[in-house]
Formats: structure tokens, sequence, C-alpha cells
């Protein structure tokens, strides 16, 4: 159940103690039965824990709980209708004698009808109490909690940062990620190869595909890349179309089985890889996916996970069977997870003992170790504590269902109780769904699972350590915002599908998932709280016993028909509603019958339909979230939504709103407000809202100000009384062509009293300013005092500045984006805020920074500072944190600073800085001692659109293998070059010294001619390598590049005097569209490890020599004056593209057919060739048909695709030959014009 007795009563008794000391209870005339009722929850709550724990165990006990739980929901209803009518009465009779507040339960009452009816059903729930605390037969099986034994949430060493490694794996799914990878990336002649990783639940099936699916070697290998969750119920279309949109394709109208899978065979057009996570029964291949990969033109490779070993088989899958942990490998990864990077050894060996049987009983599974050890994290390190967990009674408890496995048990009965309701809710989403943080959050929040407390903290605020701390146990697993298993807890989380259903198993009588396209049962007895339906149609329907119950408080519809609809009457048989999340859902229009939901909390419409919302909103008192972003349809709100008064969270961003009704000052418990529109878009400013609705805003935590310009000056800082701000965003419309001089005097006038006074505040965004400079309380010199904790700052669209802020004294700023500051022309130390001795340091804590679209910059200057490895006098340090700095569309920037002086700059990216000409040792850093590193750190670095840079120098700096005097070393981390459009380069530098490049492309360096030695650093001495690591070299579309040489290099087996050792792990090579080039160079064949080559339009190619003979794939396409290949005795694969010559015509003037081109023929005559793909003439595709003159040569290889260019009108023709088992299929196509 996702109620947790001890957490919900506790929350309760405070609700009571509220009520007992108001005057209501007074002019009700029960307070001594309150009183009574507080004292027998107080006297029972030390059971509630035990009682919590034995009910899975003893069935009296459950039962007990089960009824305990039935009065507490009901107990939760009384008290809220007694909130709302008092509130009411409040309003309407206001008292002298009572405190107004918004949160206060009772006051007097008009209405004897009420007075009546709540004193009766108070009297009769302390009856009911009553009878369950004199219940000695189930108090005598428990045992009562002393205060302080409450399992705790955090242990004092150990806290949950969002930076939690929750993605850690033992050395067994590495080298399974390493066995299967070079497996799948294998060149083989079958055009579609299954594999199956097979395994029970928990396991790791799916943290060994998603570190597969990750890979870069997977990424370089397939230009698809699918992942998709099967599960054990799917619906055939929403499969086919998630590995459409997966696979970059549309369906646009498709909707039938069929239409689809046409659909998924042309979109899979290139070499693909999809994964088929949790898959459970075979007819998902079959009769899904089958037709699809065979009958596409591309080759793949489909990896299922699967806990069947015969579904795997009967697909036909390459079976890898995922093995149990064995202890010593569990003990090391229960070690990583509990210790992480400590290396206290004493401890870790003191409790290796009790560790190791601990790992014992986790049987050899992964997840179960993880969930233990997230167990273990929070608590002491000490042999009694890890005895405790040993000697769990969970570990021998046999209620549970059979594949769940004790541990995860043990690990949710760890879990301090608020956190369980947490855990719990989660099984009300889709297997496999992708949860946003921060929506989940705020389920908890108004589900009321979280505990109020005082300070400046809010709920959220402890939801989401709560959420920290289920990730932190292994709980729920971190993702990327595409569902992908991340190192990190981010914005998003999944459930394991094991923990999903441990979560459906405890939670049987409360909470219900339907998927209106599976049938389902609903078990009469149980009274469902929580329900989420998906795939519903176009009417909202609720099961009729769930209606008839009455007692529904959460509502969460998920995926809908269009024009989607709710009946009027719906909502009187859902009147305790919590919860109601109808957002991404087709409906238009909400019925006036909402307003009858008094117990909600949540409202979610956002991505809607939502065309208008009913005055009668107003009436949700209690309601605290109302999220309506994004709803394109939306105009306008009603004046109602000011009558809010519990409203927390207001969401309006996204939503082309005229203006916001008057009133919104009134809702003094807003904490988030986001798209808070100024003015009416009709110039009406009697209904639109100004400024100075945000003064009495005082626990503001976010704000979103939109259309900013529109207001008037206020006289006074709207923002003085929001010491509590964190986010700050402010949006002005876009700009006119012309704005008059005194609407900009205006514009700065209100920036400059904004002023806000938080210095909580962590992010501040700022679009579209158009005054005359940056305002006032961003320029102060003290701008550290202000902000402390600003942490990311984007500044986007502000045209007019002619100078940054000195941003560099800020303390804690970790991101910052600057776009279209058009009036910028130089950037210096006022941009750092350097004016200070030798200890200081500018921008101590930013780690990323990009500049984009900045017209007129010119200058960038660093000034004197510290490189890295070495000390200037007087020389502050500059960013010492820095990692990601991207200049984007940068024309007039005329130089770059000394960049590699950075010391922690891992990526960095140049595109559009036309203005640059000369890249040189300047750019490397300041001349330093040998000792001296530039770019230490750098891993990636692109160059892209650069029009006039014409020459790109190192200096002297330090090679592979070699120490030079006085020279630096030079990109010591650097694994990935590229080049895009830098069209007037003239050379390149040195790159064959950079130890560990791995991956290099240019395309488009139209100036460079020739590539010769200097590309290698031909200075090195005899022990040099060139290029030592570099894996994939691709030269694009170089229009002027002739000649391609490396000079003296020592070759295989040979050894020569001052010759460097060239690429030595290089393994592809591509060259496209080099019209110019004549030929490979001979030093290529040195390069040993080559397996793939591919050549397109080479025009002035002739012979294609100089390989080593163990390549393995060779692909060629429209290489019109090539006459000869050399041998390659070991080649597998054979793509040829025959150049449009030959396309069109394969016979001369005689009628006689032309030969194949005899270079082709030499190459289809090796023995070791096992698939051959041609692209040729429709002519010349008839002479490998099996009576034709070609089908000699074909017939000896393995499998054989040939085919033409698509013609539009009739379609393509082709040919598919498998030599084993034989199979010939021809489907030859004739053109209107060859039939004429």
């Amino acid at each position: 159940m996702a109620m947790i007795l001890d957490a919900f009563v506790g929350r309760y008794i405070g609700k009571l103690s509220e009520v007992i000391d108001g005057e209501i209870s007074m002019i009700l005339g029960v307070k001594d039965e309150l009183k009574k009722l507080r004292e027998r929850m107080e006297s029972i709550g030390v059971y509630l824990e035990s009682a919590e724990q034995r009910r899975h165990t003893d069935k009296t006990i459950g039962i007990w709980v089960k009824k305990l739980k039935d009065i507490m929901y009901d107990a939760d209803d009384i008290i809220d209708r007694c909130m709302i009518e008092g509130w009411r009465l409040l309003e309407d009779h206001p008292s002298e004698s009572v405190v107004r507040r918004p949160l206060s339960l009772f006051s007097c009452f008009s209405c004897i009808k009420f007075q009546h009816k709540i004193g009766y059903e108070i009297r009769e729930l302390n009856d009911e109490w009553k009878h369950m605390v004199e219940d000695t037969s189930i108090l005598s099986k428990l045992e009562p909690t002393r205060q302080g034994d409450q399992v705790s949430g955090v242990n004092h060493r150990q806290t949950f940062s969002m930076e939690i490694k929750s993605e850690i794996v033992g050395e067994q799914i590495e080298e399974a990620t390493k066995s299967l990878v070079e497996s799948l990336t294998k060149e083989e002649n079958r055009k579609c190869r299954v594999f199956g990783i097979v395994g029970m639940g928990g396991i790791g099936k799916t943290t060994l595909a998603s570190h597969i699916f990750n890979d870069e070697r997977m990424k370089q290998n397939f230009s698809i890349r699918v992942w998709t969750c099967v599960s054990q119920e799917f619906s055939e279309t929403s499969l086919l179309k998630e590995i459409i949109r997966g696979a970059g394709g549309n369906y646009r109208e498709a909707e039938t089985k069929q239409e689809l899978i046409n659909h998924l065979c042309s979109t899979l057009s290139q070499r693909f890889f999809i994964v088929l996570d949790d898959v459970w029964e075979k007819d998902v291949w079959e009769d899904l996916l089958r037709y699809a990969v065979e009958n596409t033109t591309a080759s793949g490779r489909i990896l299922i996970t699967t806990r069947n070993t015969n579904v795997a088989g009967n697909i036909g899958a390459e079976i890898h069977h995922v093995n149990k942990m064995d202890t010593d490998s569990g003990w090391k990864l229960l070690c990583k997870i509990v210790f992480g990077d400590d290396e206290e050894e004493e401890e870790i060996s003191s409790l290796k003992g009790v560790g190791v049987q601990i790992v014992e009983k986790c049987d050899g599974l992964p997840l179960a170790i993880k969930v233990i050890a997230g167990v273990l994290r929070s608590k002491e390190r000490s042999n009694l504590e890890w005895n405790k967990v040993l000697k769990s009674e969970v570990w021998s408890i046999s209620q549970l269902q059979e594949q769940l496995p004790r541990a995860l048990f043990l690990s949710y009965e760890y879990l301090p109780s608020d956190r369980k309701q947490c855990f719990l809710y989660c099984s009300l989403f889709p297997e496999d769904y992708l949860m946003d943080h921060d929506e989940l959050i705020r389920y908890w929040v108004a589900e009321g699972f979280v505990k109020t407390t005082g300070g400046d903290n809010l709920m959220e605020d402890v939801a989401k350590d709560y959420y920290r701390e289920l990730i932190a146990r292994n709980l729920l697993q971190p993702c990327d915002e595409f569902g992908d298993l991340s190192n990190l807890a981010g914005n998003y989380c999944k459930m394991h599908d094991l923990l999903r259903s441990l979560a459906l198993f405890l939670t049987p009588d409360e909470s219900i998932f339907i998927d209106n396209e599976q049938p389902h049962n609903i078990n009469p007895s149980s009274k469902i709280r929580r329900l989420t339906i998906v795939n519903i149609g176009k009417e909202v329907e609720v099961p009729d016993i769930i209606k008839q119950q009455k007692c529904l408080r959460t509502l969460i519809i998920r995926g809908s028909s269009p024009a989607m609809m709710v009946d009027n009457k719906l909502f009187e048989k859902l009147a305790f509603l919590r919860v109601m999340d109808l957002s991404c859902t087709e409906l238009e229009n909400l019925p006036d019958s909402v307003g009858d939901l008094l117990h909600l909390r949540y409202l979610n419409l956002g991505r809607s339909n939502i065309r208008e919302l009913p005055e009668s909103i107003g009436c949700l008192v209690n309601l605290q979230i109302l999220n309506l972003s994004f709803c394109e349809f939306l105009n306008t709100l009603p004046k109602a939504i000011t009558k809010l008064c519990n409203l927390r969270c207001l969401f309006l961003e996204g939503t082309p709103l005229t203006h916001v009704p008057k009133g919104i000052g009134k809702l003094k418990h807003l904490t988030h407000l986001q798209g808070f529109v100024i003015g009416h878009d009709d110039r009406r400013d009697d209904e639109g809202c100004d400024l100075k609705e945000l003064q009495s805003l005082s626990q503001l935590r976010f704000l979103e100000i939109d259309r900013l310009e529109r207001t008037q000056p206020a006289g006074a800082p709207a923002l003085g009384n929001s010491s509590f701000l964190r986010t700050l965003i402010l949006n002005c419309g876009q700009p006119e062509v012309e704005v008059e001089a005194i609407a900009i005097q205006r514009i700065d006038k209100i920036y400059n009293e904004l002023s806000p006074q938080s210095t909580h505040l962590q992010k501040l965004e700022i679009h579209n300013f158009i005054g005359t400079g940056f305002f006032s309380w961003m320029m102060s010199s003290s701008l550290a005092a202000s902000f402390p904790n600003l942490t990311s700052i984007t500044l986007d669209n502000c045209i007019s500045f002619l100078q940054l802020p000195p941003l560099g004294l800020l303390p804690q700023l970790k991101y910052l984006y600057i776009n279209n500051a058009s009036a910028i022309k130089t950037i210096g130390l006022e941009f750092f805020g350097l004016h200070a001795s030798s200890a200081a340091t500018s921008f101590p804590k930013l780690e990323e920074l990009e500049f984009y679209w900045m017209e007129n910059w010119e200058e960038w200057s660093f000034g004197m500072v510290e490189g890295v490895g070495e000390e200037r006098r007087g020389a502050p340090k500059l960013l010492p944190h820095l990692m990601k700095l991207e200049l984007n569309i940068c024309p007039k920037l005329r130089a770059l600073p000394p960049l590699g002086q950075l010391p922690q700059l891992k990526s960095l990216a140049i595109r559009y800085a036309g203005a640059i000409e000369t890249i040189g040792p300047e750019f490397l850093g300041p001349r330093a001692s040998s000792a001296a590193t530039s770019f230490p750190k750098l891993e990636e670095l692109i160059f892209e659109d650069m029009e006039n840079w014409e020459e790109w120098s190192f200096g002297m700096v330090e090679g592979v293998g070699e120490e030079r005097r006085g020279a630096p070393k030079l990109l010591p981390h650097l694994m990935k070059l590229q080049l895009y459009r830098c069209r007037k380069l003239r050379a390149l530098p040195p790159l064959g010294l950079l130890p560990e490049l791995k991956f290099l492309w240019i395309e488009k360096a139209d100036a460079i001619k020739t590539i010769g030695p200097e590309f290698l650093d031909p200075r090195a001495s005899s022990a040099a390598t060139s290029f030592p690591n570099l894996e994939e070299l691709c030269l694009k579309e170089m229009s002027n590049w002739e000649e391609w040489s490396f000079g003296m290099v020592e070759g295989v087996g040979e050894e020569r005097r001052g010759a460097p050792k060239l690429l030595p792990h290089l393994m592809k090579l591509k060259l496209e569209r080099c019209p110019e080039l004549k030929a490979l160079p001979e030093g290529l064949r040195h390069a040993t490890n080559l397996q793939e080559l591919s050549i397109v339009r080479a025009d002035n190619l002739k012979e294609i020599n100089n390989l080593n003979p163990s390549l393995k794939s060779l692909e060629i396409w429209n290489c019109r004056r090539l006459e000869h290949v050399e041998n390659l005795d070991k080649l597998q694969v054979l793509i040829v593209g025959l150049p449009p010559s030959t396309l069109t015509s394969t016979t001369d003037a005689d009628g006689q057919i032309e030969p194949l081109p005899r270079w082709l023929v030499e190459l289809l005559g090796q023995h070791s060739l096992e698939e051959f793909k041609l692209r040729c003439s429709l002519s010349l595709l008839k002479t490998f048909l099996k009576d034709g003159p070609n089908w000699l040569i074909i017939q000896p290889i393995p499998q054989v695709e040939i085919d033409e260019p698509l013609h539009p009108d009739c379609g393509s023709s082709h040919i598919w030959y498998t030599k084993d088992p034989p199979t010939f299929e021809a489907n030859v196509v004739e053109s209107e014009e060859s039939v004429d």
C-alpha cells in the first residue's frame, strides 16, 4: 500500500493538534473527543512501524493494518472538509478574534447542519479508533518502537548529492561488453544477426545491453541506433511507432501494423542496431520486425534481452548467458558502492567477513547487491550495524513472489517510512517509463508524503532529498532525457522492472495501472486509491467499481485519442481526488464540475489541447500546483484563478496568454511562478498585471516574467521582498527594428528597479533586453557579496550591451551562455573582474562557457595570466575549472587568446569565426618552460566554417616518445579532432605527434594541395610513433588535394634509421570526393590494423595500392579512372558503386555488352570474399541473372546484393543471392525508356 501507517498517522497528528489548538474545536463542541483521538493515535503510534513490517507474515495483522489504513484515509478526508468549510466561513464572516490563515483548520461555522454532521463523523471516527486500540490480540504481537529507533534516512557520513554514481558495474559486465561489441561490429556475410542476452531478473541484462548500446564503437559502426523496451504486455503498433521514431523516421498517418512495418522497412536505410529490452515472447520478432529487417536494403544487428532461453532460441539468436556474480566480484561491487573512492583499507578489511556473507545472501544478483549496498551506505560502518542487516528476518520471508529477491524487500524495509511511500508511488507508471524528477516530487508533495519543515526549505526541497536518497540506494535508476541509463542523478529516472514488481506486490489493494489495450481485473474487495490509465479513448473512462467506491485520490492519464472528453458527471464520483494529471493529452475542455474537486492539490494540463478553463476552477481552495505550460490553444485564464488561496506553483511557460488576470498578488503562498505575463496584448491595462503584483509574493523561489517591456517603473524594487528567490528569468518581447528612445529609457529604469535582493539566487536568465547598457545591480564590484550562490547565467539577445559585467567575480558560477550581444566589440579584464594581485582567481568555479552569434566581437584578451604548470608574479589565475568552451558565429573575432593554458578544458569548439586568419603558438599558451603542458586535459577539438583561416602552427612542441629542451607538451589527451569547411587552410600541423588522438575528420579544406611528411612530425627520432592511437581517419570533399605522402617510414618487420612508426592502430580510412587525388601513400601498407577502406568519387585515382593485405572491407564508389586494385587476399566485404557513365549504358556501338572493369573481376575472384554489393545500371544488372554472362562470377560468393539507382516512377531492380542456404531473388523493373 502506498500509505505507510506510521508516516501517515504522524502527519495526521500534526493536523489534529492544529484543530485542537484552534477556536473552531470549541465552537464545534468536539474538543474533548479530538483530544481523546489524538491520545489514542499517539498511544498506538509506537506500534505502527512493527505492524507494517509484520503484516506480510501475519495475516491477522495484515487485515488489521488494512482496516486502520481505510480509517485513516476517511479521517484525512474529514479533516480536509473541515478545513474547506472553515476557510469559506472565515472569508464570509471575518472575525477579529480569529487568526486568519489559509491553513487554519476551523473557525466559526454558520451552518448548523454541517456542525452536527461533522461532529457526528468525528465521534464515529473516535469510536473506530477506540476499537482498534483495544484490540489486544493484535497489539500483543507488535513491538513498540522506542524514540530514536526509527530508520534513519541519511548517514551523517554519507550525503546524497545529485552527482551520485549509480550505474556502477562489475568486471564481468565490462568483459562481456567488450566481447559482445566485437561480435556485433564484426563484418560478416549475413545481412542481419540477432544476439540474445539471457538471464534471470536483476542479473544485469539491461545494464549489459545499455553499456553495449552506448559504446563508442557501436556509435561509429551503426548510423541508426534504436533502444526500445518491449515488456510483458506491449502494443504492436505503439512498439513499431517507437522504433520508427528512434530510427529517425516518420510514420505520418500510418496506423495499421502492415503500414507501420512498411514504414520501418524504408526507414532502416543505413546500417542499424536495434535493442529490444525485456522480450517475453518470440512474436515481437516473428510477427513484427523480421519482415522489415529482412527486406530493408541495409544490414544490421538486433540485440534482445530476455529471461527465457527458449524465447531467444526460437528467435534464432546467438545467446550470451549472463551468469551470477561470484562472491569475490560481488564483494568488489558492493565495496565500490559503499566506500566509493575511500581508501580506508583497514575499515574495509574489518567489514569483509560480514560483508561477504551479505553478498552471498544476494545469490549473485547485481541488482540485489546494489540495493543492499544502498542500505549499507546509509548506515554506520560497523560490524554491529552490518550484522543487523545480515541477520534480518526479511531474508527468510516466504510470502514474497518467487522471482522477487529477498534483498530487494530488505532494502525497502530499511527505508524510512516517508521514503517508502514515495518509492511505492513510482509503480503507478508503465514499465520502463521515463519519470521526470520534478513532476515526481510534486506528486509526492500533493499526496502528503513529504514532511513539512521549518525555515527556508520547502516541501519540494525535502522531496528532492527523498529522490536523491532513492537514487543513492539504487531503488531508482538515473537516466538522461532519452532514457539511457546515466552515471549521474539528473532530471529523469526509471524503475527497474523487478523493483516495480516489488512495489506492485506491496500495493495490490490501493494502486492499479490500466492499459486500455489490455484486459484488466480489479479485486472488488480492494479500495483503489490511485489509478493510472494509458491508451485512453475519446472519453475518460474510469472503471465502475472505482467510481462506486468514491475513494480515488490520484488519477493519471497517459496517451489519448483526438478530442478527448471528460463527462461532467465523472467528477461527482471522484470527489476525493488529490492528484489529477491530464498532461500531453488531446483534452480541449474541462467540465464545470471540476470545481467540485475540493480536495484537489495537483492539476496538470500541460501540453494538452485545452482551450479554456471554467470559472469554477476558483473553487479549488486546496489546489497547490497548477500546470498550464505549453498549452498552445489556451489564450486566457479565468479571473477566478486569483481565488486559489493555497496555490504554491503556477506554470504558464510556453502558453500564448494575452494576459494574466489582476490579483495574482493575492496568492501569498506562491513559491513557483513561471510565465508571468505583464500587461495585455490589447493594451487593456485594467485587465493585465503589473510588476507591483510581485511585491507581496515574498515566498517566491522561482520567477519567470514575460513581456517585461509592457510594465511601468514602480518607483521601488519590485523584487525587494523576494529574499528567498533562487531562479529569476526576465523576458521582453522580440525587439522591434527601431525602438523609441523613451522606451529604452523606461526599460533601463525598470531593470534597475528589479534589483533582486536574494542572496539565495542560483540561476539568472535575461532575454531580449533592449536597454542602453547593463543594469547597476549586475555591474557592481560587490557582485560576489550580492550573489554568492549564483551558479548559472544566460544572457540571450541582449543587443545593447556595450560591456559585459564583471562576472568573473561570482564565486559559484558554473555555467555561462551569452547569445547575440551584438554591441560587444571587446572582452577583456573587465569581464573577468580582474584588477587584483596574483592571489586573485577569476571564474573560480566556471565549467561551461558558450558565446553564440557575437556579430561585432573583435577582440578577446586574457591579459597576463598564470598558465598550466607555471607561476607568474602578479598574474591572476583564470578559469581554473572550465571544461567546455564554445565560440559560435563570431565573424569579426580576429584572434584567439591563449586557451591552451586552461588546466581543465576538455571540449573546445570554434565555429563561424570568419576573421581569424592564423592560429599559432600563442593559441597554445605563453612560451613556457619544458615542464609546461598546453591543453593538458583537452579531449575534443572542433573547427568549423573558418572561412579565412589560412595558417595553423604548433611551433616547437614535444612529440611522442621524445623530449625537447624548451618545448611544451601539446594536447596530451586529445582524442577527437574535426575540421569542417576551413576552405583557405593551406597546410596541416604535425598532428601525428598527438599521443591519444583516435578520431580525425577533415572536410572541405579546399586550399590543401599536399599532405606530406610534416603531417606526421618528420623531425622525430627513430623511437617516435606517428599517430600512435589513431583509429579512424576521414578526409572528405578536399577539392584541390593532389598528393599524399608519408615520406620514409618504418615498415612491418623492418627498422629504418630515422623512420617513424606509422598509424599502428588505424582501423577505418574514408576518402570521399577528393577528385584530384592521384595515389595512395606508400606508407599506408604499414597501417597493419586497417580493417575498412572507403573511397568515394576519387576521379583521378587510377590505382588502389600500397595497402596492407589484411584489409577486410573495401568500398569503392564512382571512381571513374580506376584501373587497378592490388591483390587483397583477406578481403571479406566488397561494396562497389559504378560511375554514372557505366550506369547509363553497358553496350558498345555494335550492341555487345561491355565487360566488367578488370579490377572488379579480379577482386571478385578472391576466395576470402564473403559479401558483395553492387550499384550499377539495369543492363549490367541483367548480366548477373542465372542465365547471364556474369552469373558464374558471383556464384561462389556467400552473399550478393545488386541493385540499380531508384527510379521515382517505377521503383528499383535488384538481385539478392545467398549461397548457403541457397536463395536467389531477382526483381527486374523495366523503365519506360528501356521498354521503348
